[in-house]
């Protein structure tokens, strides 16, 4: 892929995944804010209803109810002259008190006329009410009243309560399990806490109360209710109620949104992560394959070369052909076709471990004699360098199971990069020592050593230390990829201590079983 257009898209989906999880963030900030106001509005509603049962309950001391009603009607009754110059009644009664749950009932009735309509308050206030109304309709007339057309009635109802000792202790036992009750009826489930007084805070009294701080609404959101609604003359007590916890609790409702929203973001984060990371990824590999086929086609373009160039000098019939240069010509054939084996074993065993092919054949090997022999493999090159290998076999238990191909490999391999990246004369040291579980073997050089930020990749395949030139140091980048592989398969670990310009030293550690 294009870098340019790898970089915007990278960029495009970075912003559009700031701007999601922006939205994401306002939407669930202000669902917060209305699962708040949600909460205070059941909380009020709990509150109120809370008060009002309460109220109810109240026994409200010793009281005494009234009720009393009364009804009239006229009713025309002529006298002797045929006139009626006055106004006759019937009065019915009804009469009942309620006393500290003891309830009495009166019924009467009575015909009055209307100079005794005085001893009854309601029936006196009709009378008077029907003579001014007749007064205004007689008009000069001589008599005193003159009722109209049908028949006129009152009816007058009044309740009246006397209470004495009327605001006793507020029964907390009742006041609790009403409000537990209705705060479960508003689905609240929230740890709340709870006071009464004559104040409420923020009030201006508030500074008076005994307990200031009890009130305090820096211990949380205060919600109150008055506990005697219907009556104004007493003065009021206040059912505080707090939730020290109402935020978290209210954060609770939102755990199934918030689960999802973080899950989605998530998958979206890391899908974007493996997208690019595979991509650079991919993109490194296609790097490397190519310095490997570089590197490839230099290391083998050499040999066959040498090879042609041998094979046409010994088929050349113009050159006198000594038996010296004969034999020159022949090492040269085979040494550079040796060389080429070595390259396709390499390249074969590379192959065999992506296959998962890679499988041991154990027997009992000697590592010091394994150590020698690959002294002995790479002596010729250490001593076309002028170098030195040094030996400091001091394990007493250095016989194992493992297999001795791969084993032989291993060694080789360490010995010959540290041949490879020295820097001018060689110094190899090969020391080896028992553990508690096993053989340590190390292999220190005096080479270019190897930074921090190489040390990590040195295992990988195809990866060789940047050195200025692709090819001033043959190979693949495969051996080290292989060693790890075949100390992984021993149950075997391998480290590198190194530092630049100061050479390497590899720790290889392979278990001895008893």
């Amino acid at each position: 892929m294009n870098k340019r257009l790898l970089l915007i898209i990278s960029i495009s989906f970075s912003v559009a995944l700031l701007i999601l999880i922006f939205i994401q963030v306002y939407w669930i900030n202000y669902d917060f804010g209305v699962k708040q106001d949600l909460f205070e509005e059941r909380v009020t509603e709990a509150l109120n209803n809370t008060a009002i049962k309460l109220e109810k309950l109240d026994t409200k001391g010793s009281y005494k109810k009234i009720k009393t009603r009364t009804q009239g009607i006229t009713f025309n009754t002529p006298t002797l002259n045929g006139k009626f110059n006055q106004i006759n009644f019937r009065v019915y009664k009804e009469f009942s008190s309620d006393s500290n749950g003891f309830q009495k009932s009166m019924f009467t009735t009575k015909d009055l006329i209307d100079d005794s309509l005085k001893l009854d308050p309601a029936a006196a206030s009709f009378l008077k009410n029907l003579k001014e109304g007749a007064g205004l309709q007689a008009q000069g007339s001589n008599d005193f009243f003159t009722p109209t057309k049908g028949y006129s009635f009152f009816d007058e109802t009044s309740t009246k309560s006397y209470y004495t000792d009327y605001k006793q202790a507020v029964d907390t036992v009742l006041l609790d399990s009403i409000l537990t009750l209705e705060l479960k009826k508003q689905h609240i489930k929230a740890k709340h806490s709870y006071n009464i007084t004559l104040f409420y805070p923020g009030s201006m009294h508030h500074a008076n109360l005994i307990n200031a701080e009890a009130s305090s609404d820096s211990i949380g959101l205060a919600y109150k209710v008055n506990l005697s609604p219907s009556n104004r003359f007493v003065d009021p007590e206040y059912l505080i109620v707090r939730f020290p916890n109402q935020s978290n609790d209210v954060f609770k409702e939102m755990w199934p949104l918030l689960i999802t929203s973080s899950i989605v973001i998530v998958i979206l984060i890391f899908s974007f992560y493996y997208i690019m990371a595979n991509n650079l990824k991919q993109k490194k590999l296609s790097i490397i394959k190519n310095d490997f086929i570089s590197n490839m086609t230099h290391e083998f373009k050499t040999p066959i070369s040498t090879i042609s160039l041998a094979s046409e000098m010994l088929g050349d019939s113009s050159i006198a052909q000594t038996p010296e240069k004969q034999q020159r010509y022949l090492k040269m054939i085979r040494d550079e076709n040796k060389r080429l084996s070595v390259l396709v074993e390499s390249i074969l065993q590379t192959s065999i471990l992506d296959k998962g092919e890679f499988i041991l054949k154990l027997s009992e090997v000697d590592v010091h004699e394994i150590i020698n022999t690959a002294i002995n493999n790479t002596q010729l090159l250490i001593d076309q360098r002028h170098g030195s290998i040094q030996t400091n076999l001091n394990a007493t238990k250095f016989k194992l199971q493992a297999d001795r191909v791969h084993l032989t490999n291993i060694i080789f391999n360490l010995v010959d990069n540290a041949i490879k990246y020295s820097k001018g004369v060689p110094e190899i040291v090969i020391s080896t020592q028992n553990t508690a579980e096993g053989i340590m073997i190390k292999v220190k050089d005096n080479g270019i050593g190897i930074s921090k930020e190489n040390q990590r990749k040195i295992f990988d395949k195809f990866y060789r230390v940047p050195t200025g030139n692709v090819h001033n140091v043959k190979g693949f980048g495969l051996g080290l990829s292989y060693v790890l592989a075949v100390v992984l398969k021993h149950n075997g670990t391998i480290s590198v201590d190194s530092e630049v310009g100061k050479g390497s030293t590899f720790n290889l550690h392979l278990p001895i079983d008893n």
